[in-house]
Parts: structure tokens; sequence; C-alpha cells
């Protein structure tokens, strides 16, 4: 079992969509996948809910969390594919751990999630784009990371920052989450700022760079907002699964699960 992050404390790179459809994919292609959703904003969980229907757990996130288990929060979305809602009482979850000591206070998703690994191949957690004690959370309780990289300036920088951060929580914690690689998330393939920031972004980061980058389609803000589908004669539905694929499969491939 693999708890993965894509992440960057920049918001709008896609990281949110890319949790999503690895959810979906996974799921799809046989594996059991939990996805929580720790965002107080919820967009994973709007995702979801436009795709399934209504989704009300027994207990709020925040709720389980207080409780320590996470079980009452689960909800069952498909055969293999399992989601726990995010909901705006998770903005309280920062506040509610400052009593804890320091090095504690970030250690206890990890602990909540440890009852729950043997259910599921993977666990992905989605997260706000900030730098908090809810972020520090998600990541010491993952196994990998893929940091999204979108083809911006203002985003390569917080790439560096990210992977900074990310070095200094490792060492701090003498964390075992491994950096699986960066991502381009490219808005164009025309836009000559795009394939710039995508070049200088290869020469420094060399191999650590996907092979296999995502690039804007406007059928995933359709599915977003009219619910996920896999429809085999519609040629933007194909194209856009099958881009994700190759990049998923490039993921399996990084964690050493392609077989």
């Amino acid at each position: 079992m693999s708890v993965l992050l894509f992440y960057n404390f920049k918001g709008g790179v896609g990281k949110t969509t890319i949790s999503v459809l690895a959810a979906d994919h996974f799921s799809k292609s046989g594996k059991k996948v939990l996805l929580i959703d720790l965002d107080a904003q919820a967009s994973a969980t709007l995702f979801f809910k436009n795709s399934y229907g209504n989704i009300v757990p027994k207990r709020s996130l925040y709720t389980s969390l207080q409780k320590e288990s996470l079980r009452p929060s689960i909800c069952h979305l498909d055969s293999n594919l399992d989601l726990i809602p995010g909901d705006w009482d998770m903005s309280l979850w920062n506040q509610s751990l400052e009593k804890l000591p320091q090095r504690e206070r970030n250690l206890v998703l990890q602990r909540y999630l440890t009852p729950l690994k043997n259910d599921y191949d993977f666990i992905i957690l989605d997260v706000p784009p900030t730098l908090s004690t809810l972020v520090n959370n998600a990541v010491l309780a993952s196994d990998y990371i893929v940091l999204v990289l979108q083809t911006q300036s203002s985003a390569y920088e917080g790439v560096l920052r990210t992977a900074k951060y990310l070095s200094q929580l490792r060492s701090d914690y003498e964390a075992n989450f491994k950096l699986l690689g960066i991502v381009l998330y490219l808005v164009s393939k025309q836009a000559n700022s795009d394939t710039s920031i995508a070049k200088e972004a290869r020469e420094t980061f060399g191999d650590a760079i996907f092979a296999n980058s995502i690039y804007h389609r406007e059928r995933v803000k359709r599915w977003a907002n009219e619910g996920l589908t896999h429809k085999p004669n519609d040629v933007h539905d194909k194209r856009t699964h099958e881009m994700y694929s190759l990049f998923l499969k490039e993921v399996l491939y990084r964690i050493g699960e392609d077989k």
C-alpha cells in the first residue's frame, strides 16, 4: 500500500485534477483506492459529487480526526474507489492541533492512516495550496510525492521553494517519503512561455522531470462541472484519458508497481 501526494504550495497548478484522475484511473485498473480531501474548499469532493451524485459521510473528516478514527467518514463511490469528503470545517484543524507538542502535531494524520493501509492499494491525499500543519501532516504521512509544475514563471519559483520545504521536513523528521519527480502541467503547447519554462525545468531538474506531461484540456473542465465520463467513441474523452494514463503509468513505474 502506498500513500501518494501530488503537491505544490502554489494554487491553481492542477494538482487536485491530477489527484482525482489518478484515483479514477487506478481504481478502474483494478486497484483499491481511497482519496482523502483535506482541503476545506473541497474541490476534489465537488468533482466526485458531479460524477457520482450526492456524497454524505456518516461523520465529517474533521470530526473523525478529533475522534481518532477515519472509517466513519469513508464513502464508497465505486467497487474500487472510496472517498473521504472534504468540508469547510477542515479549516479548523490546524488550530485544533496547537495544544500538541510541535513534533507530535505534524504526525497525527500518519497515525490515523495506519489502520486503513491494509484496505487499499493507494491512499491519495489532496491538500490546500498552503504551508501549514495540515500540509506537514500530509507530507509526513506520504510514501511518494509528485511535484506539479505549471509552466509559468511564478510556478517555477514555487516548485523550487516546495522542493526545499520537502527537503527540510524530511531532514527534521527523518522521514522516508520519496520524491518521485516533477510533472509539467502545460497550459498550451504553443505558448512560448510554456515551452521556455518547460525547457528550463528539464535543464535544471533533468531526469526528475516526468517524460509524460499534462496539458490543459477543456474536457477536464467539463468533467469537473458535469462529471467524469469514459466514452470510447468520444475523441476528446479518449485523448484526455490517454494523456493521464501515460503519466500515471510512469508514476507506477517510478514507484516500482508497473507490472
